[in-house]
């Protein structure tokens, strides 16, 4: 179902709520208050039946009776915050008793609001519209974390992510997959030609080229500056190199324009890529990463502006392809490829964050001490007040980042260290925290090569610089905190 959001205005009619009440006088009151206001109402009188609708039934919101014959409330709850479907649709619990235990215990379960009956109308609806909207912010936040901001391509842990459940469903049916990385050719002379703005526009054009040359069901995500990659299921080598070449080819012929002094401009430039192949156990994200980012280095070698292949990568298998692969394949692969997607394409220049890890009251008064503002509201579309409530989330969620992390360094546990790095370099590019998410990166790629001596030299300035962003925050936003 589309939602349509107009200037954060939730649009009532947009939303489905289900109501679970043993009471049929209560769900026919609460069925009536709603549908008045514009809201479409489906209800259920035990928790089992209303489990049972949500399988079938996508649902925004549940209000759901605490105490219920059969399974309680507490119990419903508990078994919709721990299916993987389900566990992002708010709950608001409705009693007739005044419980503190079980008011808290619901809150502790996941539900995300309560309201006491016999209802007032007006309480209810307002509670309803605010988890609505906080759910709405959420899921824009989440998307926001796994987004490029520049190119809205997926951001290198959302590509790994995609990427790593890819390789587990190639495994199961037996599949190839290959994977190709991406490098723009002398790019620094680019952005010292250009500029940023020069250098920007470019990363844009290069990812709307890369989406319209690849399928729709290929994983596209920029992995570095100006590093590329793209995962590509049930491919044959001979099948990716040729898309691969093909779009080496359009790059190597598109021209960028920018307007730079009151004159247009023109950039060209070129790009090497590096391939590799996996079939079985031989699919692991990080040995074919490595394998693609070695044949790219291959390709830069030999002079750059080239497709390099590897297969079963060991050193010396590093190999150009020729063209002459059966022209069948090529007219499969083009078929299929996704030719209709459109990228919004903001142009806001590429910050370069030169405050220092101390906070004085010049930063604080002009703006969010460690946060690129031009780039945080433009991730939003410009709209300053969700980029607050995005900051505020910002706060509440990795407020107490630093000392997780400096605990899990202490105890070696490299899997909560590397969800928390990882994590907060997404959230941070999205909120225009530009050196924090440089700090995080260098740490992200610690952990992942498990170079465990360097993780407390590499925290260290992570941490003053996210207390600058916190403490920032909350400086500015205290009312909102």
């Amino acid at each position: 179902m589309k939602r349509r959001i107009v200037h954060n205005v939730i649009k009532d009619s947009d939303y489905t709520i289900l109501a679970v009440d043993d009471a049929k006088d209560t769900l026919m009151l609460i069925e009536f208050d709603l549908t008045e206001e514009g809201f479409n109402v489906i209800t259920a009188d035990s928790g089992e039946s209303a489990l049972t609708l949500m399988e079938d039934t996508e649902v925004d919101l549940v209000l759901l009776d605490m105490y219920m014959p059969g399974i309680s409330g507490l119990v419903t709850l508990e078994k919709i915050k721990s299916n993987a479907q389900l566990s992002n649709t708010p709950v608001i619990m409705l009693s007739a008793s005044g419980d503190e235990d079980q008011i808290v215990a619901a809150l502790e379960l996941g539900a995300d609001d309560y309201a006491t009956k016999p209802y007032t109308p007006k309480i209810l609806l307002a509670r309803i519209r605010t988890s609505l909207r906080l759910k709405v912010k959420t899921l824009q936040l989440e998307a926001i974390a796994r987004t490029d901001f520049l190119t809205k391509l997926n951001n290198r842990g959302s590509f790994e992510d995609l990427t790593n459940k890819a390789m587990s469903l190639a495994k199961r049916n037996n599949q190839p997959i290959v994977i190709a990385m991406f490098d723009i050719d002398f790019f620094k002379k680019v952005n010292d030609d250009y500029g940023h703005e020069g250098g920007d526009q470019s990363l844009i054009d290069f990812s709307q080229i890369l989406l319209d040359n690849f399928r729709d069901y290929d994983i596209l995500g920029r992995v570095g500056g100006e590093e590329f990659a793209v995962c590509m299921l049930h491919t044959q080598l001979e099948e990716a190199y040729i898309a691969c070449e093909r779009f080496r080819k359009r790059i190597e012929e598109h021209l960028v324009k920018i307007e730079l002094g009151g004159e247009l401009r023109l950039i060209d430039f070129t790009v090497s890529i590096g391939i590799t192949i996996a079939s079985g156990d031989k699919i692991q994200y990080k040995e074919m990463m490595r394998n693609a980012d070695e044949a790219l280095y291959k390709a830069k070698e030999m002079g750059r502006n080239r497709t390099m292949s590897s297969v079963d990568f060991d050193g010396d298998k590093n190999h150009e392809l020729t063209s002459s692969t059966d022209v069948t394949t090529t007219e499969i692969y083009e078929e299929e490829v996704n030719v209709e997607v459109k990228l919004d394409s903001p142009t806001t220049e590429s910050p370069e964050n030169n405050l220092g890890s101390i906070m004085n009251e010049e930063e604080v008064s002009n703006g969010f001490p460690g946060i690129d503002y031009s780039v945080g509201v433009n991730n939003v579309l410009g709209d300053a007040d969700l980029f607050e409530e995005i900051l505020v989330m910002f706060y509440q969620d990795h407020g107490n980042d630093k000392t997780k992390m400096q605990s899990a360094i202490e105890q070696n546990d490299h899997s909560q260290l590397k969800h928390l790095v990882h994590t907060l370099k997404g959230v941070a590019t999205s909120v225009g925290a530009m050196e924090l998410f440089g700090l995080a990166k260098k740490l992200d790629f610690a952990v992942n090569d498990e170079q465990t001596e360097s993780f407390p030299m590499l925290f260290a300035p992570l941490a003053l610089e996210l207390d600058k962003v916190v403490n920032g925050i909350q400086l500015k936003l205290s009312d909102k905190l």
